[in-house]
């Protein structure tokens, strides 16, 4: 028997987060046993808690997920605590930390990881088995009617793995976590903070690991990688940036490996592309493709969404790097509420300009995302001409995306508003205390 247990849920979407804690809670609280359960493969899952029953004193049962995950969180809680009415149920990940109060009222949890999960979690599990308050720093609450929000500082990343290689994991390596753009539409300022920076010799280490266990593709998570180790993750500073790429060509060499840099799962803003550095970087880097976060062709929308670029960045951006031999994806989101039909010509008209440079057009639809500034607004339906001319670009192969899909989830999201299933944060803005430690 175990004294203490983590039960980690989660869905395909949400592996590198799990990978993630996973890593953290095994480097620094070996004492706890931890299970990792996908909860929407569809079956067993009821059978492995029971296993972790038999197994284990003391439970902690957590949820990373996002806000188009809920439908499956509800019903897998709902059986998780016929067998296991006693542990302790946590939630974390962008939908708990975008709305905490809601997620703990209206989904079941009896605590949230705010942001960050690292140390919080290990802080958690430390607690349970000292008998002691989980409510460490790091953790939302209720209160006396009272949402109470325990702020962590942000951590540094050097001081946890990106991945538990010990299990044979591996995704990824984050070598960036936070954003200054804060954009009205993205978690991610909100959830992380400024950027901070994994160090170059931490990167190299855990590189270094995975092309030793035969990964020779290495690819990394940044919200905008040409940013790496600048003071404001926009901005390059081309000395860290261009050191990190040598030494990691370098190490690769001698692996036969591959870099594959500024393009999936990562991006790069258009504002970050110099044409100086973009020269040394396609000698450094196996990637001929790089996406570029563009997100509109109008003005207006540009500046409402707190993009802090115009268009002509969007165009000039593309206009260097395929000079510089690389093909480019630029990312563009339709369906924001304000968003009227001469903003979407004034998309088209980018669109048809970018032509000539043979990208491809990433779509997406606008998701109003708890924790965001847009987190009450609506989507916005795109007429029927715009539709059947976007179904034309994907059909010629120059656009590509899940843009019906996130309408789908963007419907969706208004509906666990209307139900009150999430809560829009003006409605209980005087009802929350927050807590720095």
């Amino acid at each position: 028997m175990y004294d203490v247990c983590l039960a980690i849920l989660y869905g395909k979407s949400n592996k590198y987060t799990v990978n993630v804690l996973t890593a953290a809670v095994e480097t620094y609280y070996s004492s706890a046993k931890v299970y990792l359960l996908r909860f929407d493969k569809g079956y067993g899952i009821l059978e492995d808690v029971l296993n972790i029953k038999r197994k284990c004193h003391k439970i902690v049962v957590g949820f990373t997920f996002m806000t188009h995950q809920i439908d499956d969180i509800l019903r897998i809680l709902v059986s998780i605590k016929q067998i296991l009415p006693n542990a302790l149920y946590i939630a974390g990940g962008p939908h708990a930390s975008g709305d905490p109060l809601g997620t703990l009222t209206k989904l079941g949890f009896d605590l949230v990881v705010h942001g960050e999960g690292e140390a919080t979690l290990i802080d958690i599990l430390e607690a349970i088995n000292n008998n002691e308050d989980p409510k460490v720093c790091g953790t939302a609450y209720i209160e006396d009617d009272t949402l109470v929000i325990r702020r962590r500082p942000f951590i540094n990343l050097d001081a946890y793995p990106p991945f538990p290689y010990w299990r044979n994991l591996f995704n990824p390596i984050e070598i960036m976590r936070g954003c200054s753009a804060s954009c009205y539409f993205c978690q991610v300022s909100y959830m992380f903070g400024p950027p901070r920076y994994r160090s170059i010799e931490n990167i190299l280490y855990y590189s270094k690991i995975m092309m030793e266990r035969g990964l020779k593709d290495l690819r990394f998570i940044a919200p905008n990688s040409f940013g790496y180790g600048s003071n404001d993750g926009i901005k390059p500073a081309p000395d860290k940036l261009l050191e990190l790429l040598q030494k990691l060509r370098e190490q690769s060499n001698s692996y036969g490996g591959r870099i594959f840099f500024g393009t999936f799962p990562s991006e790069v803003r258009p504002d970050s592309v110099e044409e100086d550095i973009v020269k040394c970087i396609r000698k450094l880097v196996d990637n001929k493709r790089i996406i570029i976060g563009g997100q509109s062709g109008s003005k207006k929308v540009l500046h409402k969404i707190h993009r802090r670029h115009d268009v002509d960045t969007i165009v000039n951006a593309v206009d260097i790097l395929t000079r510089n031999g690389f093909e480019v994806d630029v990312d563009l989101i339709l369906g924001f509420e304000f968003e009227d039909d001469d903003d979407i010509i004034e998309t088209i008209n980018l669109i048809n300009k970018l032509k000539k440079y043979k990208t491809r057009i990433h779509l997406h639809t606008f998701i109003p995302l708890p924790g965001t500034p847009f987190s009450s607004m609506r989507f916005k339906s795109i007429n029927e001409n715009i539709r059947r001319y976007l179904f034309k670009l994907v059909g010629e192969g120059r656009a590509y995306g899940d843009w019906i899909d996130q309408e789908k989830i963007a419907q969706y999201i208004i509906s666990l508003r209307e139900k009150e299933i999430i809560y829009d944060i003006d409605k209980y803005a005087g009802r929350i205390k927050i807590i720095d430690c």
